[in-house]
């Protein structure tokens, strides 16, 4: 009677993770998931094609093979850290072979942003002893940047198989080779037709992840995770494309600098989920995630989906996500005259601002008779920005700009799964 018992909790388990019984897999050969993404924020800014191909198979003895391949097309215009003024600015280029401007009132855009990255990842699951052992690589490459990374999990079940621990470990290993070279943190961007002032070798960086884990099967209708998780991070950090803005009493642009960030980061992320079968047909879930770091950024996201199976071969998916995030300590949205020579650090990247992020989202799912599945998702995404880091010496200058736009973008999604 147990093992009917854990049997029934492993496939309820099974079923709410979205997996694929290992029979079935046997049967079918490979299994292959695939997926286009087409992201577009609204404005003229970043747009992106991101196709994907996931192909897995499953041996026999419980081991089962995966590899993956990801391409990003990305192009548009992208917010170089300075702030929006009454007059033209007019901004070099990182190869230093190019200029543009920008009209006033304007977010400063770089329009030049382009890029292609490939991405490939393998992995492969064998038991080993009471343990379920996961070892992966993975490399991605585009036009200024390389990472190599290296991974391994290891699980094992415990409590009739209703509990499973995971432990597990990533290592990457990053180089930017940046447009024109990495610039000095917080030295003054030359004007238009000067010498950069990049040092031409590249940078590196190495990023060290640790996490584990605990699934608790709680019935027949619902599990939970929780898992923590501790990243750290050595070396080049910064984003050799972002300037921030030094001002004057008027929060006038008197010149830009490079941003400069801290050489180490470390973070903690406490993650827990909940999944849980409603009406013998539905699946709610539903997951918090909170996440510190030593930059004294700080964040929640609250992520929730139901797939309503409102027949047998098709569903709807509402989607709702919440993200709220507080701004690095080094976080400033310009410099007052001649702070670029007193800071050790600072950014005036949005992407560590203080924010709240909404996403919303639908996503339609078939399986057809061939035992094949099709889904659309279309989401949309709202970021609205807390202005932040206004030196005080210009806070009234500054007050009467849009210093924190909004972000609006949305994303189309087709994915097809089959077997072969």
């Amino acid at each position: 009677m147990q093992l009917k018992k854990t049997n029934a909790l492993g496939a309820a388990a099974l079923t709410l993770l979205g997996g694929t019984s290992t029979a079935q897999a046997e049967d079918r050969g490979w299994v292959f998931d695939t997926a286009t993404l087409i992201y577009s924020e609204l404005d003229g800014r970043v747009s992106a094609v991101e196709p994907k191909l996931r192909a897995t198979k499953t041996l026999a003895n419980d081991r089962s093979f995966s590899v993956g391949a990801t391409v990003d097309v990305l192009a548009g215009a992208s917010p170089n850290g300075a702030i929006a003024a009454d007059t033209p600015q007019t901004f070099s280029r990182p190869s230093g072979t190019g200029q543009y401007t920008t009209a006033p009132g304007e977010l400063p855009l770089d329009d030049t942003f382009q890029d292609t990255r490939i991405a490939l990842d393998g992995s492969f699951t064998l038991p080993v002893g009471k343990q379920t052992l996961t070892t992966s690589l993975s490399a991605s490459n585009e036009y200024d940047y390389l990472s190599l990374a290296a991974g391994a999990v290891v699980s094992r079940d415990f409590n009739q198989r209703n509990t499973t621990v995971s432990v597990g470990a990533n290592l990457a290993s990053d180089t930017i080779d940046a447009v024109g070279g990495a610039p000095v943190p917080l030295s003054i961007m030359p004007a238009p037709g000067q010498p950069t002032g990049r040092a031409e070798a590249s940078e590196d960086k190495q990023i060290v992840d640790l996490l584990v884990s605990v699934t608790q099967i709680l019935s027949p209708q619902s599990l939970m995770q929780i898992s923590y998780s501790l990243s750290q991070s050595d070396g080049y950090l910064n984003d050799p494309y972002k300037i921030i803005s030094v001002v004057d009493g008027n929060g006038d642009p008197l010149r830009y600098a490079y941003e400069g960030r801290p050489e180490t980061r470390v973070k903690h992320a406490l993650f827990a989920q909940y999944k849980r079968f409603v009406f013998d047909r539905d699946v709610l879930d539903i997951s918090f995630r909170l996440l510190t770091d030593d930059w004294g950024i700080g964040s929640q996201t609250l992520d929730m989906t139901y797939r309503w199976n409102f027949s047998a071969a098709r569903y709807l998916e509402p989607h709702v996500r919440y993200y709220r995030q507080s701004a690095a300590d080094f976080y400033r949205i310009a410099l007052f005259d001649g702070e670029e020579n007193q800071l050790e650090f600072a950014s005036a990247d949005p992407r560590l601002g203080q924010f709240d992020a909404v996403t919303l989202g639908l996503k339609y799912g078939q399986t057809l008779k061939s035992g094949n599945e099709w889904n659309l998702r279309l989401e949309g995404y709202t970021q609205q920005g807390s202005t932040d880091g206004v030196p005080s010496q210009a806070a009234t200058a500054l007050a009467g700009r849009d210093l924190d736009p909004t972000l609006d973008a949305v994303m189309l999604t087709a994915g097809y799964r089959f077997r072969w």
